[in-house]
């Protein structure tokens, strides 16, 4: 059975840090919105972002029934959202403004990024991608230019090295 911690009357994974659990709630109450990222929390990859795209911006919401799970809601007009994994959170930024770190896992990290042009282009439908964006050595994304490949990156709120 899965263990809980409540606060304020949302119950949060016993695993959440109290600082994670104390920055959601104040997010939830007073509405700021926040870019979340996943990754390992324990373990040999402690601190590793899954450098995931979905379902990571938005508001703390909570859910209805009698376990209240904190939600990620993605704007003020939605009525819901996915369950917040908020044991696995690695980093909360501030999604205004400079996009400020909020809270970073002790031993956040997120792997060699880089960006580069293909050897060959790539015809997918209508497009033409022509640039690799590539985690610790693997393709991880392509895009059409680098203009899209470094709007990726900023999303993502990670450094990367151009490879020319």
């Amino acid at each position: 059975m899965k263990q809980y911690k409540q606060v304020n009357g949302t119950s949060y994974d016993v695993r959440t840090p109290n600082e994670v659990v104390a920055i959601l709630e104040s997010a939830r109450m007073n509405r700021t919105r926040l870019h979340i990222s996943f990754g390992e929390t324990d373990g040999p990859q402690a601190g590793r972002d899954w450098l995931e795209e979905n379902d990571v911006y938005g508001f703390i919401g909570r859910s209805t029934g009698s376990i209240k799970i904190p939600l990620l809601i993605h704007n003020r007009r939605s009525l819901g959202g996915p369950g917040l994994l908020d044991h696995c959170i690695v980093r909360i930024r501030h999604t205004t403004g400079r996009r400020s770190v909020v809270w970073e896992h002790p031993q956040y990290h997120h792997g060699r990024i880089q960006i580069r042009h293909k050897a060959e282009s790539l015809v997918v439908g209508a497009r033409t991608l022509q640039v690799d964006v590539l985690l610790d050595g693997q393709v991880q994304a392509a895009f059409e230019d680098m203009t899209k490949a470094r709007k990726y990156i900023h999303k993502l709120g990670v450094q990367a090295e151009v490879v020319t």
